[in-house]
């Protein structure tokens, strides 16, 4: 049963769901009872895990909407003036207010939030192997929550305003009749940045099999991607040490993660091919891969997921049934003939299809009806958050904020040659974000690289709103806390300029 939650305020009653082992994600809902009776044994502490996967998984959540706002908010992606629609108009349009928006996300980042408390408070439970381990997830779970909240409702850190407006830091015992302010975005980040190095030197285990787990490997890319956000003293080698260990674990032959390949041959049956890797209506080709370190299980608890309406495939895919996110023509030009990721996007369609002037272009990274199993059903593809190869491009950027820019240069080539791509005469800031743009389109990043580098943007075509262009520091990265929140506690504070 899905509850009206309030982040700080309202009742919540945690949803748990039963599992076991490698299964846990295959989830049915059972009773609920008291949040502070919810953890007597191992089993359910494993069932609360679940309950976060469950929170983040909606279209509300990482399903579709955290990661389609990434594109929506940048100079990727516009909406087809064909569609009538009214989902994600506000966004695509740049039109929001704090009671008239499409922003829901943060009531999902909370809820997982609490429940990761619920396990990383527990004090019942012998610290066993397995709850350590548990608790490390948690930790991972509770650090990926701030991290997005804080990076949509709060300035950049390295902006140098209004930094005491972060977000609140609910880390104790589950309070209804607590009513937080904002923290500071420093001390959220450093609470961020404390779950995921406890998290790190806590677990013992690196991975299951299943890339639905926050894992070991997803604490260490995003505490990459977290340093390179900061930017604090120390910050940008702290990220490319980070980045290093995830590439010298990486291991075609052993475990469980290694870097997608880029056969040459898009149609190749082969479960390395970053064709298929993507756009393979097979889903034993395009979920659970090596390259992917978290990914969202489209399959898994289909009450609560997203579903085919309102999964991203529905919005990007030329079939979906939604479709209204579209890539600039000038954008898919800008990838010569022979990089693997231009075989990404479909510039092919119906007259009316990608209408706008020059015309849009669809992406293949998202499919409807993905086969399971060798039999037809109507699922889409997993959702993939972080990836491998975001440790190569969270390292160049690291290594030119350093300075050291015939390192970056030479990494950012070999990134770009590895793709067939376009290379580069300089590492420049505007360079090593144009390889993260071609590298993660349509994957919600675009927004985080524009924010968390003090850069505004422009929409040169293709723009249907009054605001087609974007000054660094605007309003715009900085979502408004929601009218709803602002009416309930009177501890928030609303960001000045959405005042």
């Amino acid at each position: 049963m899905k509850l009206v939650k309030y982040f700080i305020a309202a009742s919540f009653a945690a949803t748990l769901f039963s599992s076991c082992s490698e299964e846990r994600l295959i989830e049915n809902p059972v009773d609920q009872f008291p949040i502070d009776q919810a953890i007597t044994k191992e089993s359910d502490m494993r069932s609360v895990l679940n309950g976060i996967y469950d929170q983040y998984s909606t279209s509300q959540g990482f399903g579709a909407d955290i990661l389609a706002f990434g594109d929506l908010i940048s100079d990727n992606v516009f909406i087809t003036s064909t569609n009538t629609d009214v989902a994600y108009r506000n966004t695509g349009f740049l039109n929001w207010s704090s009671d008239i928006s499409d922003f829901a996300m943060l009531d999902e980042l909370y809820d997982g939030i609490i429940l990761s408390n619920l396990v990383i408070n527990n004090n019942s439970l012998e610290e066993t192997p397995n709850v350590i381990n548990y608790k490390g997830e948690a930790r991972i779970a509770r650090a990926l929550g701030y991290y997005y909240a804080v990076s949509y409702y709060s300035p950049n850190p390295t902006s140098g305003v209004n930094q005491e407006y972060g977000v609140p830091l609910n880390l104790g015992v589950y309070d209804p009749r607590i009513k937080l302010p904002r923290a500071s975005v420093a001390e959220v980040y450093d609470q961020i940045v404390t779950d995921l190095t406890t998290a790190l030197s806590t677990m013992t285990v690196e991975s299951g099999q299943d890339k639905g787990y926050l894992s070991k490997m997803a604490a260490r890319i995003l505490l990459s991607r977290v340093y390179l956000t900061r930017g604090a003293a120390g910050d940008y080698q702290k990220s490319i040490d980070l980045a290093d260990e995830a590439i010298n674990m990486a291991n075609p032959n052993v475990g469980v993660f290694d870097f997608v390949g880029t056969d040459p041959d898009p149609l190749a049956d082969n479960a390395g091919s970053y064709y298929n890797y993507f756009a393979s209506p097979d889903k034993a080709l395009s979920a659970n891969q090596k390259e992917t370190v978290w990914e969202i299980n489209m399959d898994q608890n289909p009450s609560e997921n997203p579903g085919v309406n309102n999964a991203l495939s529905s919005f990007y895919a030329n079939n979906g049934s939604k479709k209204r996110f579209l890539f600039t023509d000038s954008f898919f030009k800008s990838f010569p003939t022979t990089d693997f990721r231009q075989k990404l996007f479909n510039a092919v369609g119906t007259p009316n299809e990608g209408a706008g002037v020059p015309r849009g272009v669809w992406t293949r990274k998202y499919v409807v009806g993905v086969t399971v199993g060798g039999s037809n059903a109507p699922h889409t593809q997993n959702v993939k958050v972080l990836r491998m190869s975001e440790a190569y491009l969270n390292k160049i950027e690291a290594l030119f904020k350093l300075g050291r820019l015939p390192e970056a240069l030479t990494q950012l080539n070999a990134f770009a040659a590895s793709r067939k791509g376009s290379t580069y005469t300089a590492a420049t800031l505007a360079n090593i974000l144009t390889e993260r743009r071609k590298e993660f389109f349509g994957e919600g990043q675009r927004f985080f690289d524009l924010k968390r580098n003090n850069l505004g943007f422009t929409r040169s075509t293709n723009c249907y709103s009054i605001v087609c262009s974007v000054e660094p520091n605007s309003k715009l990265f900085v979502i408004p806390m929601p009218l709803r929140e602002m009416n309930v506690n009177p501890n928030m504070e609303q960001y000045p300029d959405w005042r």
